[in-house]
């Protein structure tokens, strides 16, 4: 990493070092936490910023924890650049924060590889599919966090709902930054057998390590010459800050697209069928004080999702032609109209 990106992804960490030395010749040792984000301004990572953070600073300051008072914040992203990850976690392990709070399954990995002994908060899909523990209930090691789904499961579930409120899909892509990860190959293996009993096609739409504007507009002027009738969406946290771009490119080429969180459809999107990213945050702030108070992360067991919402746009369905099956608007937690 250049120096010029590194200070981009990193820039906040020596404010921090230095607030942490006048705040420790006062009362005492002040705990240290690092956020380490896959896609988020490091300017959005406040409880002024996104839904996700905003619900985890507003669940610390509600147990106490007050950034600036009695708590240390140290923050990180890589800006959506895979390439970042490796540099990225090792800049944070180096500074020994005492505790780690990260939203990426790849994140966590990395960050696990070079500590046994920092505690790691991680908002990812399965993380025993995903190779970060072998016990939900019991994590070992250094990691524990929350769920953002119930099992692999989930994907070919997103692909039948997907297929009932388009009925006419045939041809699907799958739009993801990294088809040869091992997350990207496993979900895409559930999907396939999902694609294969429902009688569609799907392939993988790889965006590639660097997902910008420019490389969204090029998969999706691929799509379009392939004829492709329907987008699966990952749920990678790159695709969630770009959410705006993907679903302004998903109404200019015609596009139904499923997504995995609701915060896509309040921006345009047609449906999506996932979990409470503010409600996952707060339980990571939760955890996080758990740990602060001297819980290791094996006597805090992983959180696993229950609750799954169907959040249906029909403004949009209509402005691509369609109209939701009155089966799929009864089933439907929210529906924008």
């Amino acid at each position: 990493m250049r120096r010029r990106e590194f200070i981009g992804a990193a820039g906040a960490a020596t404010m921090f070092a230095l607030t942490a030395r006048t705040y420790a010749q006062g009362n005492g040792r002040t705990p240290r936490i690092a956020i380490v984000a896959v896609a988020t301004r490091i300017e959005d990572i406040t409880i002024h910023g996104v839904p996700a953070f905003k619900g985890y600073f507003s669940e610390l300051e509600r147990l106490g924890y007050i950034e600036g008072t009695n708590l240390l914040v140290e923050r990180y992203s890589a800006l959506g650049r895979f390439d970042r990850f490796q540099d990225i976690a090792q800049t944070v392990v180096e500074r020994a924060p005492d505790l780690i709070v990260t939203w990426s399954n790849v994140l966590a990995l990395r960050l696990k590889s070079l500590t046994t002994t920092i505690p790691i908060v991680l908002a990812g899909a399965d993380p025993i599919a995903a190779g970060l523990i072998t016990n939900l209930a019991r994590p070992e090691a250094n990691v524990t966090g929350v769920s953002s789904d119930a099992g692999l499961e989930i994907w070919g579930k997103r692909l039948q709902v997907f297929v009932d409120a388009v009925p006419m899909l045939r041809n699907a892509r799958f739009l993801v930054t990294d088809d040869t990860t091992h997350w990207a190959k496993i979900v895409f293996a559930v999907l396939s057998q999902a694609a294969q009993q429902l009688n569609i096609s799907i392939r993988a739409a790889v965006v590639g390590n660097a997902p910008d504007l420019p490389a969204y507009e090029r998969v999706f002027q691929q799509m379009a010459g392939e004829r492709v009738d329907g987008l699966v969406v990952a749920d990678g946290a790159e695709h969630v800050v770009n959410r705006a771009s993907i679903v302004r490119l998903a109404a200019q080429y015609r596009m139904p697209a499923m997504y995995a969180f609701r915060e896509f459809v309040h921006a345009g999107g047609l449906l999506s069928y996932g979990i409470d990213l503010a409600d996952s945050a707060r339980r990571m702030a939760d955890m996080t004080v758990e740990l602060l108070n001297g819980k290791r992360p094996g006597q805090i067991p992983f959180y696993q999702q229950i609750k799954f919402e169907l959040v249906l746009n029909r403004a949009t369905a209509g402005a691509l032609g369609l109209e939701f099956p009155a089966n799929v608007l009864a089933t439907a937690d929210e529906v924008i109209e």
